[in-house]
């Protein structure tokens, strides 16, 4: 059991890759309170569990169903990250902040930070091809309860990488933050529509036109 373990906990930590989000994570939280920033991190791991669940559980039967392939996941959230980036350079460490006019500010820790940041494509795939790997070899039942114990620990070890995020504000500083929101914005788009490249060349190689 160790080694089904392993072998669908190994993949999905290296795709989900949380200090890789640390830095995304850090821009949107440099304006907010040690609380708030502390309550973003746990929503953005548990929006991010729940959606990993869901796939793990039906992932196969629900895209499916809905005729969806999984190239047009990474389209769509390669199209939410471009949003997000632009937003990051326009803003800089304002980025974040809700307008005057708002009282609440936006709910980040679902998007981008659960999604497509931590439960995106990739982690999605990862977790639907393990399913059927594994209910190959075990039971559903114990295969479900390796995949959900899989994201779990994926999930408890991004938070705690996440709290780690108010270290690096302090070391930047209020105008290294401004100049790091801008240029996290500048690559967070350049990877936005390298997500779309990948999905144009994945479907191109599907369907045998490369």
């Amino acid at each position: 059991m160790i080694e089904y373990f392993l072998a669908v906990f190994i993949p999905l930590f290296i795709i989900v890759n949380p200090s890789s989000t640390l830095a995304l994570f850090s821009v949107i939280t440099s304006s907010f309170s040690k609380k708030e920033r502390r309550k973003t991190a746990k929503n953005a791991v548990i929006y991010a569990a729940i959606l990993l669940f869901i796939f793990a559980f039906a992932g196969s039967a629900i895209l499916e169903y809905l005729g969806i392939e999984i190239y047009s996941l990474r389209i769509a959230g390669g199209i939410l990250l471009v949003f997000v980036g632009l937003d990051m350079t326009r803003r800089g460490q304002q980025f974040g902040e809700s307008p005057p006019e708002e009282e609440h500010k936006a709910d980040y820790a679902l998007v981008p930070l659960a999604m497509p940041s931590l439960s995106g494509p990739g982690a999605i795939t990862v977790i639907i091809v393990s399913m059927k790997n594994l209910t190959v070899e075990i039971d559903w039942i114990y295969a479900i309860i390796i995949a959900m114990i899989s994201i779990m620990l994926t999930m408890i070890i991004t938070y705690i990488i996440f709290l780690s995020s108010t270290y690096v504000i302090k070391a930047l500083g209020k105008k290294g933050m401004d100049a790091f929101t801008r240029v996290m914005g500048l690559l967070t788009v350049a990877i936005a529509i390298q997500f779309m490249f990948l999905a144009i060349e994945g479907w191109l190689k599907a369907n045998q036109f490369l």
